[in-house]
């Protein structure tokens, strides 16, 4: 029987009074429901450290938090000494031991030795200790600074001279590799809340039992099809990714099929309206060891891998297009595709063509108006993107004419009259983005002569706004 979804109030980080970390909470919660290997990656000061000890006390386990880098296998194990039979030894436990431990995070890894790494890696991929089994052990967590890079690239911010890339087969044990990014790189209402929260404890944890309960129940009701599409969309990751120089093992290949059946049982956990393409991307991102290993990953060859690997498996069932076919209005079409990174600039182009094509002129100008703040970098052809322009060119055009001198037909002094009352309860309502829709049907009416119910083009432009609000926050982030 499955277990009653809990309900949920706010993003799971931000319980933990974590903030600016919401797009990982998908990631998180698969890392805690399937138990295996989490590494985050992260400039000092971005709470690494402060995640991962609150996630061990909203879990009430008995946990360890040991500096890798002055560690001594003492500290893990207690101290050695002869038996009584004098034909072995045993250890001297201390409270600091790992033999009791249910979570173990092993931070600044790549600061400790190479040796040490060696000795560790037993506890991270396998568990044991000295040939061992750690028996109540559960989660095995590490952190560290960006290491390195050996790729010869310079890096943005900060270099940390003594992080070094994590070896290839200890990074490989990790299932996930997580980048946290920098305070610098939060938006300002993040930023705000954590220098006004981000010390404090919260008052109450969340539920997280149940959520990683439900979470694997999910799992196991996953539907056979889905299944069969992951693993077709893993196969064919292979080639693109040797070719992009991020070559993935058979190892690597089992994690990331079980880490996207994981992250797709979790958003449907936590409500989140993802389709499979896009969950198997974000866990495809957040999969690969290069990044512990000094080797960059870029964007858009992981994007281009994506692409190929998603076409070469079909689609699923419950896949993007077959949620964009199945949404009749175009322009809402194109909204719902912009929030999808798998789409190419082709397609989107595509979408937003056809969205264009049955609109009036004054519904152009708006929803030239609403697309072109949701759009990132690049997603678009430059034939889309100034047709798109074009409309906004001649607003802008008009606004910057000091003097307009209006010759009005007798005939259309209605229509100049109803427009001018639409414009006065724009600036009655006190919207500041009033103006610049008050300057856009002013241009309507006088550069485009376009006949027009401003009240309506002025609700539309409502909806439009509230249904392009995520792609713009998105993008603006």
């Amino acid at each position: 029987m499955t277990a009653p979804t809990p309900a949920r109030r706010r993003p799971l980080l931000r319980e933990l009074h974590i903030f600016g970390l919401d797009h990982l909470d998908p990631l998180i919660l698969a890392a805690l429901a399937d138990q295996r290997p989490l590494l985050l990656i992260g400039a000092h000061g971005t709470a690494k450290s402060e995640l991962l000890n609150r996630l061990a006390q909203a879990l009430s386990l008995s946990h360890r938090h040991y500096n890798a880098s002055l560690i001594s296998f003492d500290d893990l194990l207690g101290y050695p000494v002869p038996n009584a039979r004098r034909d072995g030894l045993e250890y001297l436990r201390t409270p600091v031991d790992l033999w009791d431990a249910e979570s173990v995070f092993l931070d600044e890894i790549s600061r400790c030795r190479p040796e040490h790494q060696n000795k560790l890696f037993s506890i991270i991929h396998e568990r044991r200790v000295q040939g061992l089994p750690l028996e109540r052990l559960r989660y095995c967590w590490s952190a560290m600074n960006p290491p390195v890079s050996l790729d010869g690239e310079e890096t943005e911010g900060e270099t940390y001279h003594g992080s070094l890339p994590l070896d290839p087969a200890l990074a490989d044990r990790f299932a996930w590799v997580v980048e946290i990014p920098a305070f610098e790189d939060l938006g300002p209402e993040d930023r705000t809340e954590i220098i006004a929260h981000g010390g404090e404890t919260p008052a109450a944890w969340p539920d997280l039992h149940a959520l990683i309960e439900s979470v694997r129940d999910r799992m196991r009701a996953t539907d056979p099809a889905l299944k069969d599409w992951i693993e077709k969309y893993v196969n064919g990751l292979v080639a693109p990714l040797r070719d992009a120089g991020l070559s993935m093992s058979g190892r690597r290949a089992v994690i990331l099929a079980r880490n996207v059946r994981t992250v797709q049982a979790v958003c449907e956990i936590l409500g989140h309206d993802t389709a499979p393409g896009d969950v198997a991307y974000l866990t495809l991102k957040w999969s690969l060891p290069q990044r512990a290993q000094g080797r960059a990953v870029p964007e858009h060859r992981l994007a281009a891998a994506h692409r190929e690997a998603a076409k070469a498996a079909g689609e699923p069932q419950s896949g993007v297009w077959a949620r964009l076919r199945s949404e009749r209005d175009p322009v809402k079409r194109l909204a719902l595709a912009l929030r999808h990174e798998a789409l190419n600039r082709i397609e989107l182009s595509q979408l937003a063509a056809d969205a264009w094509a049955g609109l009036t002129v004054g519904e152009r100008y708006v929803l030239a108006r609403n697309v072109l703040p949701a759009l990132r970098e690049d997603r678009l052809t430059a034939a889309a993107l100034e047709t798109l322009m074009e409309p906004l060119g001649k607003v802008l055009a008009f606004t910057e004419e000091d003097l307009h001198r209006i010759s009005i037909p007798r005939s259309r002094a209605r229509e100049w009259d109803r427009l001018l009352a639409a414009i006065q309860n724009l600036r009655r309502r006190q919207d500041p983005d009033g103006v610049a829709l008050g300057n856009l049907l002013y241009t309507l009416f006088v550069v485009e002569e376009a006949h027009f119910d401003p009240e309506a083009l002025i609700e539309r432009d409502r909806q439009w706004r509230a249904l392009f609000r995520p792609c713009t926050d998105e993008a603006a982030a």
